[in-house]
C-alpha cells in the first residue's frame, strides 16, 4: 500500500448490497487480491461508523482519484432505496471529524462511473453537500 501524500476530498460510495460491514467488505476485497478493504470508512445501515483501511494510506475505491481522497462507503443499494437518516447523521459526524483532523474543509464527491453511478440515484448527494457546506 502507498501512503497518501495529501487529502483534499471524500468520495462517497454505496455498497450495492442490502447488508455489510467492514469485515464483510474486507473479506470481499481480499478475495479479489487487494491488500485490504478499499474504503477508509463504512457507514452501516444502522448508522455505525466503522474504520476500514488505514486513514494514512491510499484507498482502493476510485481508480485515478485515490491519491488525495478518503473513501466512505454507505451500506445499501441506493438505486433502489434511500439511505437511512441515521447513516446521513453518522456521515455528518465523520465529515466534521475529518475536516478537523486535516484542518480544512474537504470536498465531497460522488464516485461516478458509467456502469455503477455511485452513490445511487436515491442518495441525497445535493442535500448532503448543502449540509456540509456550512459546517466548521
Amino acid at each position: 500500500m502507498i501512503k497518501r501524500k495529501k487529502t483534499n476530498k471524500i468520495i462517497v460510495h454505496h455498497s450495492l448490497s442490502d447488508y455489510g460491514n467492514v469485515d464483510i467488505f474486507r473479506n470481499w476485497h481480499l478475495a479479489r487480491g487487494w491488500d485490504d478493504i478499499g474504503y477508509h470508512y463504512v457507514i452501516t445501515d444502522r448508522g455505525y461508523i466503522e474504520t476500514g483501511r488505514d486513514i494514512e494510506m491510499q484507498g482502493a475505491h476510485a481508480k485515478g482519484r485515490n491519491g488525495d481522497s478518503i473513501g466512505v462507503c454507505f451500506v445499501g443499494d441506493f438505486r433502489k432505496t434511500a439511505p437511512h437518516l441515521c447513516q446521513l447523521k453518522a456521515f455528518i459526524i465523520l465529515y466534521r471529524q475529518l475536516c478537523q483532523q486535516y484542518k480544512k474543509k474537504l470536498i465531497l464527491e460522488p464516485h461516478r462511473i458509467k456502469s455503477n453511478p455511485c452513490p445511487g440515484i436515491n442518495f441525497p448527494f445535493g442535500y448532503l453537500t448543502q449540509l456540509t457546506k456550512d459546517l466548521l
